[in-house]
């Protein structure tokens, strides 16, 4: 049997190379074929892509591993989505797609200046290489080594060849593709370990009952780990920076055959977002009752793999594992290839060059990136840091400003191109006072020194900062913020595009099911913890 999960592993994975390269040759590779797939991808090809694109092995070692430890409370950080996606439907993707972008950076250059433009694809490019990549390969590994005796270093090099084959050679269509092919696989594969969890407990409901204190949804103000302040305003920074201004999310849309294909897609992956619990929530909730006590809680996952599963399925799971890791690196190398050469070669070495020049370019800058984080991951294998523990701030260092500048950029004409850089620079030396000095030393803060805080505190002061700046610097032309400046006309379909799609087609209806879904959860939930079974506890 044990020959038989790798043989269909490996079967699984050589499908994915196949489409991958597949769905390339059959299309000419210009500049927006390679890098926006030729602006021809279906609304459910882009939701699952979003999803595949957003899930890792983090999602199945460590979100299983706190929900094991702390409960469902992790859940809101894909349930609070319903927030930036609609922020993302409604008031993003009008400008994105009607000013036919390629990335993230230069909306920055359009709305404000170059400036802002390279300097935040140089800030992607680090982030995305060593936190995006390089830690999500390492996690990968120890994840395959942890359930199935992989060695790292061999999981590591397997996944950049892999990722890297169609990837670099397919551009956006190849992945967007080969990543539907993998969301489904990893839905599969997750919702068989919960549904045998959930018999295993006798039920959800057993479940709830059972172990009522991992169903709180609200924790004070001042808990060292989910302050509900800080849960409930992550969306406003790391949200809008995550869904809304994120390349490797954004692309996915970018590259849409329609305008509504783009936000339907959204709402898509709105729905699936609502399910992901099911996936990553509840099976550490049923680790904690079947395995009460374990020593280290990211082993939840793989120990409900050894537990439950027959040995004849687990090759699913390990299949949705490499699925989760296959996507998201080939989702972020593709977005790293497009964001340095359109926004870092392109203005400055590729004036004049023709489309098959900037795609060769790509190719190669793929390559060399995967090259570098699949180094750095070997590198992190070897040594013992916390590079986990590092990642965690990156809501104030990087999101929170940008956040700020993408909401006031679009939402108040009076922001300046003067006021983004400041606040782009003014970020670092502000948000290390706010970590080490402002909520280490004053008395009044101290309760609340917790990284979901000090994210919020951040943007805050970064929004403040932007408005101040403006007040005081030159206001922009008009003729600069031409049709830029969000305003309610913005946000409908194109009247063409109103017609075509009416009726149960209707986007604003399937959104307001989605919305009004979540809103019944997190209902049904506060009843939960502040009038049944939790009250009190």
């Amino acid at each position: 049997m044990q020959i038989l999960n790798f043989a269909l592993f490996a079967l699984y994975l050589l499908l994915n190379v196949v489409i991958g390269l597949a769905v390339a040759r059959r299309h000419t590779a210009n500049a927006r074929e390679y890098f926006l797939a030729g602006e021809g991808l279906p609304w459910y090809a882009i939701g699952g892509s979003i999803i595949a694109a957003n899930i890792s092995t983090e999602h199945f070692i460590g979100m299983v591993g706190i929900a094991y430890a702390v409960g469902f409370v992790v859940a809101q950080w894909e349930w609070g989505n319903v927030i930036t996606f609609s922020a993302l439907i409604w008031i993003f993707l009008p400008f994105y797609i009607r000013g036919g972008l390629y990335t993230m950076p230069e909306f920055l250059e359009r709305r404000y200046n170059a400036h802002c433009r390279y300097f935040f694809a140089v800030c992607c490019l680090v982030l995305w290489i060593v936190a995006q990549m390089a830690v999500v390969m390492l996690a990968g590994a120890k994840a395959m080594r942890g359930m199935f005796d992989v060695n790292e270093t061999v999981t590591i090099v397997a996944l950049a060849l892999l990722a890297g084959s169609y990837t670099i050679y397919g551009g956006l269509r190849s992945v967007a593709w080969t990543d539907f092919l993998q969301f489904v696989v990893m839905m599969a594969g997750g919702l068989m370990v919960a549904v045998l969890g959930l018999v295993k407990v006798g039920g959800l409901t057993a479940l709830m009952h059972a172990a009522p204190e991992k169903f709180k949804i609200a924790y004070p103000i001042t808990d060292p780990e989910y302050p509900w302040l800080g849960v409930w305003t992550l969306f406003l920074s790391v949200g809008i920076w995550y869904n809304c201004t994120n390349q490797f999310i954004v692309q996915r849309c970018l590259g849409a055959r329609s305008e509504w294909d783009a936000r339907m897609g959204v709402v898509f992956a709105g729905f699936m977002k609502i399910l992901l619990p099911l996936l990553v929530v509840i099976p550490g909730i049923i680790a904690f009752r079947l395995y009460p006590g374990l020593a280290d809680k990211d082993l939840a996952f793989p120990k409900l793999v050894r537990e439950l599963l027959p040995v004849g399925l687990s090759g699913i799971v390990m299949a949705a594992l490499a699925s989760g890791m296959l996507s998201h690196i080939s989702s972020v190398l593709n977005s790293c290839s497009t964001v340095f050469t359109m926004d870092l070669y392109r203005p400055f070495l590729g004036k004049g060059k023709n489309d098959h020049h900037m795609v060769a370019v790509g190719r190669w800058s793929a390559f060399l990136i995967l090259l570098t984080a699949t180094l750095l991951a070997v590198w992190f294998t070897k040594r013992q840091m916390g590079v986990f523990i590092a990642i965690q701030n990156v809501g104030a260092w990087v999101a929170a400003p940008i956040a700020s500048l993408f909401l006031v950029g679009v939402m108040w004409k009076r922001a300046t191109a003067a006021a983004a850089p400041f606040v782009l620079w003014f970020r670092f030396p502000f948000t290390a006072f706010v970590e080490h000095v402002l909520f280490k030393h004053v008395a009044l803060l101290r309760p609340f020194d917790n990284w979901l805080n000090r994210t919020f505190v951040v943007w805050l002061s970064c929004m403040a900062l932007m408005v101040v700046v403006s007040l005081f610097t030159r206001a922009p032309s008009p003729e600069k913020l031409a049709g830029i400046i969000w305003s309610p006309t913005m946000a409908p379909l194109p009247a063409a595009e109103r017609l075509k799609y009416g009726g149960w087609r209707s986007l604003f209806l399937w959104w307001a099911i989605f919305a009004g879904a979540v809103v019944a959860l997190y209902a049904y939930l506060f009843y939960f913890q502040f009038f049944g079974p939790a009250k009190g506890l």
